[in-house]
């Protein structure tokens, strides 16, 4: 079974993606949040999240990252290892701080999707979604969150928002965020995978427990993230459970310094020689080919940070999730991405 096997297996239970014009992504990401040092200590952190379910329904522009990226050289996989030991060792110099009694951790999670509506590049349209989760001092549910599937949509030409009024018609029904009351345990970034149960503890919903009972020897880790694929690619769903359990914002550093080292031992990583900006700081990226894509993982060049993932087109009408040529996506193309702040805050969360 292919990558693209498994992403159309994670693709089935997610919604349908809506698209956006990839200047107004950079527009949005170009105004960054309140800035600090570091996450769960009262400071600001910032993430950039994404989903390999999602693989071929977004784009989203990092703060000074163009649009088509195909060009830039990769490095060895021995620069990957040697730059993702080297935050291995940063995380786990720099632990954690708890938060404070009557403060809240806030994590606020901003998507958007690259969705092609015609056979060129100029039919395409971006969906923009957010997600705020409150999680109290005790760690203890329920958890306040709002959440919005689309809280607007643009277009990348006339031509395009025409043709979505018959493809894509809930494209012009933005909605406003809705709050609600989690009493699962859980927290995860609202994409959905094949199988999963929201409420049951995994790596795309964990809980603190979840994360505390995870083995921090890279090789027994490795193997815990190998375990119980949804299908026969063990490495794949590997490399999609780091991204997606590092977006949640709960990880603590010593286990963050633990993935890094099983994404060493993951055959296929590049670092790649581009360096984009998220949130004023420097990224580096080390992807993983796929088929047609690749899914990077973006972490601060000094620090240990983990600033977020991505997927990427790497070839002109790469397969869409029936295997057809999506003539409209180009080598370079970021398809899914999203941004995700995580600070300690006095303020409480909203009641409705």
């Amino acid at each position: 079974m292919t990558d693209l096997d498994l992403l159309k297996r994670f693709r089935e239970d997610t919604p349908a993606p809506t698209p956006e014009a990839l200047t107004a992504a950079r527009r949005q990401l170009l105004t960054p949040p309140p800035r600090a040092a570091r996450a769960f200590v009262g400071r600001p952190r910032v993430l950039l999240a994404g989903a390999m379910a999602l693989a071929l329904a977004g784009g989203f522009l990092v703060a000074d990252v163009v649009t088509r990226d195909g060009a830039t050289p990769a490095g060895t996989v021995a620069n990957a290892s040697t730059f993702l030991a080297d935050a291995a060792t940063a995380s786990n110099a720099d632990p954690d701080d708890l938060i404070p009694p009557g403060q809240f951790l806030e994590i606020s999670y901003r998507t958007a999707r690259l969705t092609p509506l015609g056979d060129n590049p100029s039919l395409r349209a971006t969906q923009y979604g957010e997600k705020t989760t409150w999680i109290a001092s005790d760690h203890k549910p329920p958890y306040v969150s709002t959440m919005s599937f689309m809280t607007r949509a643009e277009f990348a030409s006339p031509e395009a928002r025409e043709l979505a009024r018959t493809k894509a018609p809930y494209l012009f029904h933005p909605m406003e965020p809705s709050v609600s009351l989690n009493s699962c345990p859980t927290v995860g970034t609202g994409s959905t995978v094949r199988g999963s149960k929201p409420c049951e503890p995994s790596w795309d919903n964990p809980t603190y427990e979840f994360l505390a009972a995870q083995p921090r020897d890279p090789d027994l880790l490795l193997a815990a993230l190998r375990k119980n694929p949804p299908v026969p690619a063990p490495d794949v769903v590997a490399w999609r459970r780091i991204g997606s359990v590092l977006s949640t914002g709960l990880v603590p550093a010593d286990l963050r310094a633990a993935l890094y080292e099983a994404a060493r031992k993951i055959p296929g990583i590049k670092l790649l020689d581009e360096v984009v900006t998220v949130d004023g700081r420097r990224a580096r990226v080390i992807g993983r080919d796929g088929d047609g894509y690749r899914d990077d993982l973006l972490i601060a060049e000094t620090g240990g940070q983990f600033l977020g993932r991505r997927t990427v087109v790497t070839k002109d009408g790469p397969p869409d999730i029936n295997g057809d040529p999506e003539p409209s996506l180009q080598r370079g193309d970021i398809l899914y991405s999203a941004i995700a702040t995580t600070r300690i805050t006095s303020t409480p969360p909203p009641s409705k």
